[in-house]
């Protein structure tokens, strides 16, 4: 923690004493954000938020959220394997699980359409305008309430002049991506803006065969590739000068390996595991069988703004979602089958929201009324098998349903002029309910016959509401400085848990933790905030320290012998600190940078087996956390186009990839700190044919080909007796070329 402490400290110094004696009239660009449901400057918002802008995500290659890791204080994203979904963890709250059961603790968005599971989450969206990391619970604006944050992907919008580009990205390990856009107006009122993308690569990781005396014929030579096929369209029509409609339709089908689990350690219940062990090193080999993946992501979106009267709007957003998710995976990576699973995910949601935005009181007071409806249809199955099965594969069949609607309001008031009062509220009910069906399937697959007479589990229901709130106090000292003073509430409904363990308990027990299932949590935050803007709009430095006070803290507990299990850990505080830098040294060199801090602590956790794990840890929540970049533009270089360097550095510290840390276990659960290097130098804006504008990019990621985990399980100190990781992705170089008319 003292390394980083003193980095963000000389950052900071450097930053200054060096914009001090410099003359350059650079200034930073401004960004325009809608994290409050309204246009409004990064600065002038009472958020803890990190935005970055179309021309930055261009130059990060971002098409989905995976491609921010590490790039924001407090902030993890990384895959999961199967389900082709993701993890985000902010401030410590993560997405713990990827089945569709399970409410996500962080909220993602496309376009103001909530993407409500982490199963199909990774859609691949081409043409971004902007994307916004917000930190600390969200309700009172958003459709659905979270925990820890929301993600916004903002896309570009259709306009009424011809337009597109054409991009091509060819890279090692056999990258192959295509990608176009089109902008088209149709009618004097009427235009489409469509994008496609085909991305593919060979994988990262290799299959070893070097144990031939095993008599076992390993699959899937290479691991970890992407086969992808995106698109997404758009009809923007105006038929009045106060009405738009947005159609929009966004598609993700994938087809390829599951991502490979590392087989990093071993424990005394299986003698035979020592030699294929492997940290995934090197040149990434592992022993691994039985992968794939297919998804289906499609969404429809009918968004209608029409303007009132010039102070206030109406805003209608309908949407449909339906994901189709299939996988199997290797859980244990070895050749032995110890542990494979298979499990399957098909969900449709409806939405409806409306919002009222408007303006009264001579400008004095801004406000936001709004209502919101959530259907959810889910049907997921889970399947495993292991040597204690003897060929015998146990399968689990939840089906559920989930009714949300939600009514949420927040009005900021101009108490002076430069001290405004925010207040906030939301009323959020659910009713859930579901059914679930265990049975054993015959043979090593999920395919077999069903053996015997399933148990079918009576139906689960529960309804859950909540009472949430916000108030802020934002203090305007100047026009460059704002500090602000929250307190804000945040909610996760309560549910039920298909996987829910039945080994070593009596029926009753069963059939009494699958009905009453697992409790809603909330949680207080406290935070206070600054936004500074110096030395002539050269420097930028803004932060947030905040305490976090939670109630019946939801908890995904993986136990040594594999079962899943949700339990409510009762009390936890959780406090830290956010600080970013920005800052133009001259007018053609830009540096910045954030630091994260992190301490969660569980106060009281009792799990359902009476047992005090207080002294457990929370998952994916580093102390510390450290990303850097520079970036230098030599304008109308050698008379051709822009010239543009930029490098970017994370670092992050040392944490829990599950909460469990037993006490037995080989690593406990453990990922040791990492950093990583990326690169890229792009000639951008070089004129072509016919008035086109031609760019073309070198880069490079993880340079020091960098070895660290993003998921994981010990469970060595039980009958399963291994340790499994993902690994993440090595060294990989590529060259971007872009042409746009």
């Amino acid at each position: 923690m003292k390394s980083s402490h003193k980095r963000l400290g000389l950052a900071i110094m450097l930053a200054q004493s060096v914009l001090a004696v410099s003359t350059a009239q650079a200034e930073i660009e401004e960004i325009i954000v809608t994290a409050e449901r309204r246009e409004a400057s990064l600065q002038k918002t009472d958020i803890s938020i990190t935005a970055f802008s179309e021309d930055t995500l261009k130059e990060l290659g971002v098409t989905n959220y995976l491609d921010l890791a590490a790039m924001a204080p407090n902030v993890m994203m990384h895959e999961m394997p199967g389900k082709a979904g993701g993890a985000i963890a902010i401030r410590g709250f993560k997405n713990a699980e990827t089945i569709s059961t399970f409410e996500p603790k962080v909220g993602l968005y496309l376009d103001g359409v909530v993407v409500a599971k982490g199963a199909g989450s990774v859609f691949d969206v081409m043409d971004l305008e902007r994307v916004e990391i917000l930190r600390g619970p969200q309700g009172t604006l958003y459709g659905r309430n979270s925990a820890g944050g929301a993600v916004n992907f903002i896309t570009k919008k259709p306009e009424h002049e011809l337009g597109g580009k054409i991009g091509v990205t060819l890279g090692d390990y056999g990258k192959q991506d295509f990608k176009g856009t089109l902008n088209l107006p149709l009618l004097d009122n009427l235009a489409m803006r469509a994008s496609i993308g085909s991305l593919s690569s060979d994988g990262y990781f290799k299959n070893r065969d070097s144990h031939p005396n095993d008599g076992i014929t390993i699959q899937d030579k290479d691991l970890g590739g992407h086969d992808r096929e995106a698109a997404h369209i758009q009809f923007l029509w105006e038929p009045a000068d106060n009405l738009d409609i947005l159609y929009a339709y966004d598609m993700t089908d994938i087809d390829e390996d599951t991502y490979p689990i590392a087989l990093v350690g071993s424990g005394p219940s299986q003698p035979t595991l020592p030699q294929y062990v492997t940290d995934g090193s090197g040149d990434r080999e592992f022993d691994f069988i039985n992968s794939f993946l297919t998804s289906e992501v499609e969404g429809h979106n009918i968004t209608a703004n029409l303007d009132l009267n010039e102070n206030t709007s109406l805003v209608s957003i309908t949407s449909y979602r339906t994901i189709d998710v299939d996988n199997a995976a290797d859980s244990d990576g070895s050749p032995r089958t110890i542990l494979n699973n298979y499990s399957g995910d098909d969900l449709e949601t409806w939405t409806q929201e409306f919002r009222l935005v408007g303006t009264t009181m001579e400008d004095r007071l801004e406000y936001v009324a709004g209502a919101f409806y959530m259907d959810e249809k889910i049907n997921d199955f889970y399947a495993n098998t292991g040597l204690g099965g003897f060929g015998i594969t146990q399968r689990k069949v939840g089906d559920a349903s989930n009714e949300n609607w939600a009514l949420f309001g927040q009005a900021t008031y101009m108490l002076t002029e430069k001290l405004d009062l925010t207040l906030g509220g939301r009323y959020t009910e659910e009713d859930k309910s579901m059914n679930r069906t265990d049975s054993n399937v015959a043979g090593a697959t999920n395919s077999g016959a069903t053996l015997g007479t399933p148990r079918v589990f009576p139906e689960a229901q529960n309804d859950y509401d909540n009472i949430s709130g916000l108030a802020s106090l934002n203090y305007q000292w100047t026009d460059d400085v704002m500090t602000y003073f929250k307190l804000s509430q945040g909610f996760v409904s309560g549910g039920f848990n298909p996987r829910s363990p039945t080994t070593g308990l009596t029926q009753a027990q069963i059939l009494k933790a699958w009905e009453e299932g697992y409790d809603e949590e909330t949680l207080d935050n406290y935070e206070l905030g600054w936004k500074t803007t110096l030395l002539d709009n050269r420097l930028r430095i803004n932060g947030a320290i905040f305490y976090i006070d939670y109630s019946d803290l939801q908890v995904n507990q993986l136990t040594e012998t594999g079962q899943n299990n949700i339990d409510n850990a009762g009390n936890a505080t959780l406090q830290g600190v956010e600080v970013e830098v920005i800052a133009m040294i001259t007018d053609s060199l830009e540096m910045g940078g954030g630091y994260g801090y992190l301490d969660p602590e569980y106060d009281t956790y009792i799990d359902s087996g009476g047992n005090d794990l207080s002294n457990n840890h929370w998952a994916h929540a580093p102390e510390n956390t450290f990303n850097a970049y520079a970036r230098y533009e030599i304008p109308n270089f050698q008379e051709i186009g822009n010239l543009v360097f930029r490098v970017d550095y994370s670092w992050v510290d040392d944490h829990f990839l599950l909460t469990a840390n037993p006490p037995k276990g080989v690593d406990k659960n453990v990922a040791p700190s990492y950093e990583f290097i990326n690169a890229r130098m792009s000639l951008d804006s070089m004129v072509g044919p016919n008035g086109t504008a031609i760019s073309v990019a070198l880069w490079g990621k993880n340079l020091t080909d960098e070895l660290w985990y993003t998921s994981g399980y010990d469970l060595s100190d039980g009958s399963l007796g291994f340790v499994g990781k993902a690994v993440a992705p090595p060294r990989t170089f590529g060259v971007d070329l872009n042409v746009e008319f």
